[in-house]
């Protein structure tokens, strides 16, 4: 194997207590680092009587359990390619995908097993014979991962294990993260913050990962409880889910002993907000920046937190601004490309994004997308920034501005309500609503209110911007 992924196992190896515990299901299991190595030598060999081998690809499918930390550790150590997929993919597109790809085979590492997906156990792993870890190439494609295709057909992001393990390195060493951490994991392990965030960068340092079921109402209902239980040290969530921990916590406010990091990410953090947590609890939470195809960009700094922004970029990384202010990267830790119809194509030297920045001081904030500005009338208008003034109306309830096709204006700025129903507060919202928004500094206009039933989000809480505006404009046209 190469020598970057010697070293990480290596790490671990010396580790005599469990490094991975999994609480997932009801049950308690763990394993240690000493043991680690070979349990992942035998999951390659278990993945090799079902004909699977270096260099092959399999599309496996995660949810958030001990198995699916062990074949994507095995695929690391052994050279095999995973297209990463979640618990409820249906067994057809499973196939396809499998087809698509020439996959060797479909692994599931979920509860319940998808019908044509052969399960992997535990137990089926540790009977089986250990497989020697090969050299590897430099440049092993080891992760497989899809863009949501709302702008165009879905591409495939192909990483390989030196941008992984490298970004773990600067990130770690940028926020403090050793041997002597313990992480909770409980981001959705089919989604690159799973993976990377709660797996891969913690084991990284030698710190140790107590995976647990993915969140949901029932892990905020007994957060700081799991937190302080399992001795955590640290933890990622996005912004959506450190909100509802905060709104469910009916406890004294004060934080578990030993726990020191909490980062968020996934998606921005207003200044508001991290500001609320901070009085709450007494600790500043860490917002970070990444992209599927770069990884992490940058981290807010443990000493001196700057919030609204999503702090300094990683060792390595470098940060351009075009004239409009949309941010590009050079980055070591970048992808080796998308793989389209079969065929990769490699990245540009600089990553050009749709996200709008800027970079004062060494400090990196992202101001929102290009692609969701809404065009009224000629202006240029921000969707974020109107979110962030009309937050605190909504009490936590959700809400999006977003822009639809307007005869006269080019675009309309629309503002919409979670709920199947209107509220009986809901024309004071509005109103209250326009008044703010015409008062602001941009001197923007609300067009019109819609009403949607639920969001639609993304794994972590995160609005998918362009499903809401298809749903949104259907249903204008259906009326």
């Amino acid at each position: 194997m190469s020598e970057l992924i010697a070293r990480y196992f290596d790490r671990l190896a010396g580790r005599e207590d469990a490094v991975l515990t999994d609480l997932s299901g009801g049950l308690r299991r763990s394993v240690t680092g000493r043991d680690l190595p070979d349990l992942t030598d035998r999951v390659a060999g278990w993945l090799a009587a079902q004909g699977v081998q270096r260099g092959d690809r399999v599309v496996a499918v995660f949810d958030n359990r001990l198995e699916a930390a062990l074949l994507l550790l095995a695929a690391l150590r052994h050279g095999i390619t995973l297209c990463l997929q979640p618990a409820n993919a249906e067994a057809q597109a499973l196939a396809d995908l499998a087809a698509g790809l020439g996959a060797r085979a479909i692994i599931s590492a979920a509860t319940p097993c998808p019908e044509g997906a052969t399960p992997l156990t535990l137990e089926a792993a540790a009977a089986s014979p250990a497989h020697p870890a090969p050299d590897l190439a430099p440049q092993t494609p080891f992760t497989l991962t899809f863009t949501s295709g709302s702008t165009g057909a879905p591409k495939g992001i192909l990483h390989a294990a030196e941008s992984f393990l490298g970004c773990a390195a600067a990130f770690n060493r940028q926020t403090g993260i050793g041997a002597g951490d313990r992480f909770l994991n409980v981001m959705p392990m089919y989604y690159m913050a799973g993976i990377f965030n709660g797996l891969l960068a913690p084991l990284a340092a030698g710190a140790s990962v107590v995976i647990d079921a993915a969140f949901g109402t029932p892990t905020a209902l007994r957060f700081w409880p799991r937190v302080a239980e399992e001795g955590i040290t640290a933890l990622w969530l996005s912004p959506t889910m450190l909100s509802l921990v905060m709104r469910l916590d009916r406890g004294d406010k004060v934080l578990p002993a030993g726990f020191r990091r909490l980062f968020v990410g996934t998606g921005a953090m207003a200044a508001r907000d991290a500001q609320a947590f901070l009085d709450s609890y007494g600790m500043a939470p860490l917002q970070s920046y990444g992209l599927s195809e770069l990884l992490y960009i940058s981290v807010d700094d443990p000493g001196q937190p700057h919030f609204g922004s999503v702090g300094r970029p990683l060792d390595g990384v470098r940060v351009h601004l075009d004239a409009d202010g949309r941010l590009g990267f050079s980055t070591p830790h970048a992808f080796l490309g998308y793989l389209v119809e079969g065929a990769l194509i490699p990245p540009e030297p600089v990553f050009a994004t749709s996200d709008l920045g800027a970079l004062e001081d060494g400090i990196l904030s992202i101001l929102g997308r290009s692609d969701d500005i809404i065009l009224r009338g000629g202006v240029n208008v921000n969707p974020i920034e109107i979110e962030r003034a009309l937050a605190p109306l909504f009490k936590g309830r959700g809400f999006c501005v977003t822009g639809l096709p307007d005869a006269t204006l080019g675009q309309k700025v629309v503002l919409v309500f979670e709920g199947a129903t209107a509220r009986p507060e809901d024309d004071e919202i509005w109103a209250r609503a326009r008044q703010i928004v015409a008062q602001g500094p941009g001197r923007a206009q609300l067009d019109a209110r819609a009403q949607i039933a639920a969001l639609p989000l993304g794994p972590t809480g995160k609005i998918r911007r362009a499903a809401l505006r298809e749903t949104l404009a259907a249903a204008e046209g259906a009326a």
